[in-house]
């Protein structure tokens, strides 16, 4: 997952920005407030050029945030995609472009906490997770691979 880490540096470099909102509205890609089912956190929906990430409105604002970027990792690294296709007329496994997207989500959202961090003497993913707000889950897995 270094590429991935590697992109987001690139990305934070080019626009001067980590919040993954204002990325969004930098690259032109529209939020939406919807009402979902709980079980859906988002989605991202592609028509032609033009990229919207469908948010659960009924999520609080680092859920929001959080799912904000790992759908913004599906719009910039997995371009050309639908999982929705992929699951069920292929057999290429959807959940590495899952893990992806986490992992996307969890780095940008780490640089943008950076300076809180650098406060620290050791830093674990327990820290991570609680200052930058990744689901612990994530944070394993993304910083302890």
């Amino acid at each position: 997952m270094d590429k991935i880490r590697q992109y987001v540096r690139e990305l934070i470099g080019r626009y001067h920005i980590a919040d993954p909102f204002a990325l969004c509205d930098r690259l032109g890609i529209t939020v939406v407030d919807q009402e979902l089912p709980a079980s859906v956190n988002g989605f991202t929906v592609r028509m032609k050029d033009m990229s919207f990430i469908v948010l659960n409105s009924a999520l609080g604002y680092y859920e929001r945030r959080f799912t904000v970027a790992h759908e913004l990792g599906h719009v910039l690294l997995h371009k050309g995609t639908n999982s929705l296709n992929l699951s069920t007329n292929t057999y290429f496994c959807v959940s590495r472009f899952e893990r992806e997207a986490d992992s996307f989500a969890a780095w940008l959202l780490m640089e943008g906490e950076m300076s809180e961090l650098s406060g620290l003497e050791s830093v674990t993913t327990e820290d991570i997770s609680k200052i930058a707000h990744i689901p612990m889950s994530v944070a394993d897995k993304t910083f302890n691979a």
